[in-house]
């Protein structure tokens, strides 16, 4: 709800037409999740293993988006913790900084909250840093760890004539007062000026539309694709806002009883690009112009309150030249031992999921803190590589078919100008999952395992620079781009396999693939084609994998270093066996990933690990035939083993090993051609059901 999502900047589905709705589908799935738990008290679902209580005690000052997430964490790695929050109710800048009809704060923000809650963190409302504790009065409580994440409430300042006037108003204190329940300053029927252009001076624009002002506009010093919120610009304007670009303040007139009657502004042209990479604004003489109006509202940035520093018994931690809480960038810690920074205390006002991420990183540290760890291995296994390549287009997507991104639709703004429900409906279940389909796969499955990753990192194919930070002497390696961008493969990606997705450009020539089918397997399903710099390992004559040997083990894709062939993501499925076309080959026991049909009383078939390197004599007994009939798996003269094993065979009645992809098998509509049961055993009939 409240991401910029600058994830959808590189989605490279925007090649064909545009991004896929990466926030959007999120939504969906969180709501899905929030819905479960509110209306049916399920548990949230917690992707990681908790661990066993550590007897440590942490306490977390600040219940916004990095105080939330450092306490999930932490919790999660079984230290008791205790958030202290110095408003009414918990949430910090997500409750008191945007306003309802972006984020509901009982449907969402508390639902969100309650996850922490559940795990066994406890909440203390009405208790600032400096104003009701210090740093050591939690130590004489016994907490072994803080972490401070008091986010950033002091907002900046113009520094112009006029600014001290009564109706220049605190754009986010304007935003807090209307969720605290305190009297809004009156608007209805006033022309409200809005200086700045992020997400503050969009909620203050949309906010006093409202409550009912006559005029609201909104004026930025730069252009409108360089404002952090220009994605809601578009719905500002329907709404009734008028923006105003390339204007700076130069003074708030007053008239002679001190009352605001209007803003000052002059004209600004951009300048060569400052430290954030945006052209600099540069005021252009002689073009002054005035906006009449009885409100001003200033929204251009905040910092964090650091008045405690200078208070007894808060001694160790100091602020930087950016009056921000000086905090390692990598371990998080602040000049007073076991205390930590994190969030916007720390790097100044960012975004939500900025703040939740630096969170999760400082709770790692604060972690391996509390368990008495060097926190100088937290530093290094921070500052390895941490790649952000500038990819080289190696999948073709011209094929691809053209298709509108689905987008989530919003209240009229007629309607939405009167009310603080929620104005963007979300996503409907089938719209998620049409959206979801326009994804092209097109991230590697080999990432966290590549070899050839790992080597080029080490013989210097990828360029590498380190860049030195100001946090005692931490060094940040960024990986970018392949530096012998020459000629490269661009081969047609294969996924024609129910299986194995075949990504011939990634293939190294290793020969891996070809060594495990023809020695292990036995299929012999690759080999070396042509010669040169076109040599590439493949099937024969390029041939669909459907159309060789292949018994779909994944033994090719498990030792495939670069991602080249990888496990087929699937969407799973019922299957009914049909006991009139099945040769009992056991090759769906086998390759099943999720062992489905590894034991039952109708089919037995002994289990073995895909890990293994062979497979051990198997037998599956039929109730039509006397004779057990004997394999091995993957095993071409199965016959023969299986003979000299001292196995009976029934030569008559020997039938061909087929891939499982064999025609005439019922996918989840509930029909079958023949009688729907498989026999085994002389057991009762059941449907046998994989996948």
């Amino acid at each position: 709800r409240v991401c910029p999502a600058p994830c959808e900047e590189h989605c490279r589905r925007d090649e064909v037409d545009e991004a896929i709705a990466i926030r959007d589908s999120h939504r969906y799935a969180g709501d899905q999740v929030l819905k479960a738990m509110l209306d049916e008290g399920v548990d949230p679902p917690i992707p990681f293993e908790r661990q066993a209580p550590s007897g440590r005690r942490a306490a977390v000052i600040g219940s916004g988006p990095a105080g939330m997430s450092a306490a999930f964490y932490l919790l999660i790695a079984g230290h008791d913790v205790t958030i202290f929050e110095r408003d009414p109710a918990s949430g910090g800048m997500l409750r008191y900084g945007i306003p309802q009809y972006r984020l509901p704060k009982v449907e969402v923000l508390e639902a969100e909250y309650e996850s922490v809650a559940r795990l066994g963190g406890r909440m203390v409302t009405n208790a600032g840093l400096g104003r009701d504790f210090t740093l050591d009065d939690l130590t004489n409580q016994g907490y072994d760890g803080v972490v401070i994440a008091i986010g950033c409430y002091d907002t900046n300042t113009l520094g112009i004539p006029g600014e001290d006037a009564a109706e220049v108003i605190d754009g986010l204190e304007y935003l807090r007062t209307a969720t605290l329940g305190l009297p809004y300053p009156d608007h209805a029927g006033k022309r409200v000026v809005v200086i700045g252009g992020g997400f503050t001076s969009m909620d203050c624009s949309r906010t006093s539309v409202r409550q009912g002002a006559k005029e609201v506009t909104l004026v930025y010093r730069r252009d409108m694709k360089d404002m952090p919120a220009s994605g809601e610009v578009h719905e500002a304007i329907e709404e009734g806002v008028t923006a105003i670009f390339q204007a700076g303040p130069v003074r708030v007139v007053v008239d002679d009883d001190g009352a605001v009657t209007g803003v000052e502004f002059i004209r600004m042209a951009l300048g060569a690009p400052d430290e954030s990479g945006r052209r600099r604004p540069e005021p252009a003489p002689g073009t002054e112009f005035t906006i009449p109006c009885d409100r001003v509202l200033l929204a251009i940035g905040q910092g964090p309150e650091l008045d405690w520093l200078a208070q007894p018994g808060n001694e160790g931690p100091v602020a930087t030249k950016q009056k921000r809480l000086r905090a390692d960038a990598v371990t998080f810690e602040t000049g007073r031992p076991g205390v930590f920074g994190s969030g916007d205390v720390r790097i100044g006002a960012a975004t939500v999921v900025q703040a939740v991420a630096e969170g999760r990183r400082a709770a790692y540290a604060v972690d391996a803190y509390l368990k008495g760890l060097d926190l100088s291995a937290i530093r290094t296994r921070q500052t390895l590589a941490e790649p952000q390549p500038e990819f080289l287009s190696i999948v073709p997507f011209t094929s691809e078919v053209k298709e509108p991104r689905y987008r989530m639709t919003p209240l009229e703004a007629d309607e939405r100008n009167h009310s603080y429900i929620e104005y963007e409906l979300p996503y409907t279940r089938e719209d998620a999952v049409a959206e979801s389909t326009r994804c092209l796969q097109c991230t590697c499955e080999a990432i966290g395992f590549c070899d050839l990753r790992r080597l080029g990192i080490e013989y210097g194919t990828t360029l590498q620079t380190l860049e030195p930070q100001h946090h005692q002497g931490a060094g940040h390696r960024s990986v970018t781009e392949n530096r012998f961008t020459g000629v490269n493969h661009d081969y047609i990606r294969d996924d024609s396999h129910a299986f194995i997705l075949r990504e011939p450009s990634r293939c190294i020539d290793c020969g891996r693939c070809a060594n495990v089918c023809a020695e292990v397997v036995g299929a012999a399903c690759y080999d070396f084609m042509r010669i040169g710099f076109d040599t590439l390992v493949t099937t024969p004559l390029d041939m669909s994998l459907n159309d060789t040997p292949c018994v779909s083990c994944g033994r090719c894709a498990e030792t495939c270093p670069t991602g080249a062939l990888m496990p087929k993501p699937r969407i799973l499925e019922k299957y009914e066996v049909d006991e009139s076309r099945c040769i009992l080959c056991g090759i769906c026991v086998d390759a099943c990933p999720y062992d489905a049909l590894r034991d039952g009383a109708d089919i037995e078939l002994s289990h073995t690990s895909r890990s293994e390197p062979m497979i051990d004599l198997m037998s599956l007994s039929a109730v039509e035939r006397e004779t057990e009939v004997t394999y091995i798996a993957r095993e071409r003269d199965w016959v023969e083993r299986a003979a000299a094993a001292g196995r009976i065979i029934d030569k008559g009645r020997l039938l061909p090993v087929l891939p499982p992809t064999v025609a005439g098998l019922s996918v989840g509509n509930g029909q079958s051609h023949g009688d729907g049961h498989a026999h085994g055993n002389g057991h009762g009939a059941s449907h046998a059901q994989h996948e």
